[in-house]
């Protein structure tokens, strides 16, 4: 009776197991149907594990050139973010600011054949974990951002970070002016 006991006290007081791996791929990050012109929702739903959502995304010009693209939980707030990706053209950082903000999130440099950027991830306000890359142009005047907030249960938030900025970066980075 006590050995009972005993063990059911230990099995209320342990934690819940993790979740399986969720190893579905996004596929691709671009295909239909799209969110602000571009993400593809499957992808979207698979790397915030959002399935009610909200995207709002934002033109810079009228040639229609993509901006960015935030996706939050329906019905929540600034803290209920799943996805950010962004591009700045002029980049608001210079190569010191990116350098200092690799070293200070203890990023990793993106693979060659990637192009120059590193991922990371760090902590928001509300102590969440966003796993984030950024990549730039050689000469530092554009900047690609994708931000994820880690909450999709099993997923690789960092992995695919890094995969919707390898297929996005020739679409927005690389593209001619």
């Amino acid at each position: 009776m006590v050995l009972i006991l005993v063990v059911l006290v230990l099995a209320a007081c342990s934690s819940p197991p993790d979740p399986p791996p969720d190893t579905r791929p996004l596929g691709n990050v671009t295909a239909t149907p799209r969110e602000c012109d571009l993400i593809s929702a499957n992808a979207i739903k698979i790397a915030t594990g959002l399935n009610d959502y909200r995207a709002y995304g934002t033109k810079m010009d009228m040639g229609r050139k993509f901006a960015s693209c935030s996706v939050r939980e329906k019905g929540g707030s600034d803290s209920s973010l799943g996805l950010m990706i962004e591009v700045f053209d002029p980049s608001p950082n210079d190569a010191e600011d990116l350098e200092n903000t690799k070293l200070s999130t203890h990023g990793k440099d993106l693979l060659d054949e990637l192009g120059l950027g590193f991922a990371a991830r760090r902590k928001n306000a509300k102590d969440k974990t966003i796993a984030f890359v950024y990549g730039w142009t050689p000469d530092y005047k554009r900047l690609l951002t994708v931000n994820i907030i880690e909450h999709a249960p099993g997923r690789d938030s960092l992995a695919d970070a890094t995969e919707f900025f390898r297929q996005l970066k020739p679409l927005l980075l690389d593209k001619p002016k």
